[in-house]
């Protein structure tokens, strides 16, 4: 067998565009159709596949070359947005790749032997499957990722969308990959029975789709949503070449920038809080640390403090912590600082889900990565804060800081919510994905803010979020974007933030449709195992051994 049989699974061409398509359904492209159909051949591939051992083998294959396809389209943005810094970027983009088309070979190989061990329906074992997939990557630990998933396609679509104050994103994911299995059954049954055989899927699929959109619309047409916040936002623009080349012109060049684009908010509207980015103040230790001896970058806290005091509005603002730990040892920390007129910083929220290797190493000792550019990270892991609380012209609101791609881990946003939180701040600097020039952008500027968008809707909550590079932008409860910045140009505005009253199902339970599907796939796999260890239950065999069953066939 050559090697080419050894890695690529027979008939791959439905891979291969079932990978596509899945990525047209990210951003930026956010095509609406793609994300009801882009797994159809990747499904209809499966259910071709012989129920024999021989047939699981080629359904773990299939299901690695899909993966990487679709990872590759989704994800190629952790090349090109590291490149520019460092020829370890190859591998930064490799591993993850590779790991999750290995969990995707898990998933397709998981799909087939529980259809081939107990003809459980297509529609039952493929959405289970799917969710249980994105529930293991989204729960690794250090490493979790749930970065785009199946549900954030439609992002861009928000009144199809309002069923995730139910279920979450990742209940979206289930819905969409159900409907995905649906018109899969009913091409196959099509294809084996003509005309008639397409009512029963064609009916289970106007209703799958019907339920969850009539829900939606009638929330968007029905929900109380109301201003809580006058918000500030302030996109400085600066480069990230230079913040990485000289630290002390990148500071000055946000400091300038800042003030330039507030002196142009006419007649200094009334503001209840201001954001300005991730590690506006600098590399620089914003904290004191005693024992080092070391008295806090100075310059940095006056600026903000005079910010605070010129704008007359609380401020959050991103830089560096740190906590004192004694004999010339500290932690530090990727934070953001909120400062008062008059009494200058009153809080620090330290940043809790890390990227991995870049801000801290996991498993390992973060030595042994040194030597690599931009990696090595040894910040420490923040802890569960509540809200912060901001005088109003109405009274007070509170608000959840999320800092960089903490918008894309929905229990953060829901622990806001249930402590208080009226609504949600995000401050990121995106200038690590791409750089001006159109060739350099890549889709990570578009992608990640989209997570935003769902976590507005799962909590109901409005957001706010300033990013150095872009986009800047408010997300109001609904998911309807407003004030919504050009990349890579130097902006500020100033908008309500609004909020609902009341707890979500989904902030109250969680991923409960997630956590079902993945204890549905541990036991249905389980259940597979134990029947192959039972003689009785133990499929006939042929004379070469391999285990023979009838066809997959259709759903």
């Amino acid at each position: 067998m050559n090697w080419r049989a050894r890695i690529v699974p027979e008939r791959a061409g439905p891979l291969l565009l079932g990978g596509v398509l899945m990525g047209l359904a990210h951003p930026p492209f956010h095509l609406l159709v793609t994300s009801f159909v882009a797994l159809v051949p990747f499904i209809v591939w499966l259910e071709g596949l012989p129920a024999t051992a021989e047939g699981r083998k080629q359904a773990r294959k299939g299901g690695f070359l899909f993966g990487l396809v679709y990872y590759t389209l989704v994800l190629y943005w952790l090349l090109v947005a590291l490149i520019f810094y460092t020829w370890w970027a190859f591998f930064a983009f490799l591993a993850p790749i590779l790991i999750l088309a290995t969990f995707m070979s898990w998933v397709a190989g998981g799909i087939h032997l529980v259809r081939m061990r107990f003809r459980w329906p297509l529609q039952v074992v493929f959405p289970v499957f799917w969710t249980a997939g994105e529930v293991l990557r989204a729960h690794l630990l250090d490493v979790s990722f749930p970065w785009m998933q199946f549900g954030d396609t439609l992002s861009a679509y928000p009144i199809l969308v309002g069923a995730a104050d139910l279920v979450g994103s990742r209940g979206l994911s289930f819905w969409l990959a159900l409907a995905n299995a649906l018109v899969a059954s009913g091409f196959l049954a099509y294809r084996s029975g003509g005309r008639r055989a397409l009512r029963r899927p064609a009916a289970g699929l106007l209703l799958v789709l019907a339920l969850p959109i009539a829900y939606s619309v009638v929330r968007w047409q029905t929900l109380d949503v109301r201003p809580v916040a006058r918000v500030g936002v302030v996109q400085p623009n600066v480069p990230q070449h230079l913040r990485n080349t000289d630290r002390a012109a990148s500071a000055d060049s946000a400091f300038r920038s800042a003030a330039t684009l507030i002196s142009e908010w006419p007649g200094r509207e009334r503001m209840d809080l201001v954001l300005f980015p991730e590690t506006m103040l600098g590399a620089g230790i914003l904290d004191s640390l005693p024992s080092y001896p070391y008295s806090g970058w100075q310059q940095a806290r006056v600026w903000a403090e005079g910010m605070a005091e010129a704008l007359d509005a609380e401020v959050a603002v991103g830089g560096r912590g740190a906590d004192d730990l004694g004999d010339g040892e500290y932690e530090p920390f990727n934070s953001a600082f909120h400062l008062r007129p008059g009494e200058g910083v009153v809080n620090r929220y330290d940043k809790r889900f890390l990227v991995p290797f870049v801000e801290r190493v996991p498993f390992m000792p973060p030595e042994w990565f040194q030597a690599i550019p931009y990696a090595g990270g040894n910040f420490g892991i923040g802890e569960w804060q509540a809200p912060i609380e901001i005088a109003t012209e109405d009274g007070s609101a509170a608000y959840g800081t999320m800092i960089c791609y903490e918008s894309i881990f929905s229990p953060l946003a829901r622990h806001y919510r249930r402590n208080g939180a009226d609504f949600l701040v995000n401050i990121t600097n995106d200038s690590w994905f791409g750089r001006d020039a159109w060739w350099s952008r890549s889709s990570a500027l578009w992608q990640h803010p989209a997570h935003l968008v769902m976590r507005a809707i799962e909590t109901r909550m409005g957001a706010a979020r300033s990013g150095n590079t872009g986009i800047s932008k408010v997300v109001d409860p609904l998911g309807r974007v407003s004030h919504r910045t050009e990349l890579f140009d130097p902006a500020s505005f100033v908008a309500d933030v609004s909020t609902t009253d009341g707890l979500t199902v989904y902030v109250r339970f969680g991923d409960v449709v997630g956590t079902l599907a993945a204890l549905a796939a541990l036991l249905a796999l389980c259940a597979s195992f134990l029947k192959d260890r039972n003689p009785r239950g133990r499929a006939p065999r042929g004379d070469s051994g391999e285990t023979v069953e009838p066809a997959s066939g259709s759903a």
